[in-house]
């Protein structure tokens, strides 16, 4: 196992608020890339989501349902106990 597989599996064991300050904290450090370098970050994402759309392997969803869950998942970090 990677050194950043096992930080993966670390990372969510952890309680979900931590979890999400975590991810606050790893995406300010993305502010100190330069404009070219986030943006061919993103490309390189995209094209990695699009390519699992096309396998099969991420179903498509609609905005209003993708919407709605990050919603759920929002109130749940809100107001839970962790």
């Amino acid at each position: 196992m990677s050194n950043l597989s096992a930080i993966k599996l670390e990372v969510m064991a952890l309680p979900v608020k931590a979890r999400a300050e975590l991810a606050e904290y790893l995406l300010a450090g993305l502010h100190d890339l330069g404009g070219e370098e986030l943006e061919s970050l993103w490309v390189e994402e995209a094209e990695r989501r699009y390519q699992a759309y096309l396998e099969g392997s991420v179903p498509a969803r609609s905005a209003t349902m993708v919407l709605q869950e990050a919603r759920e998942r929002l109130r749940s970090i809100l107001y839970s106990d962790n």
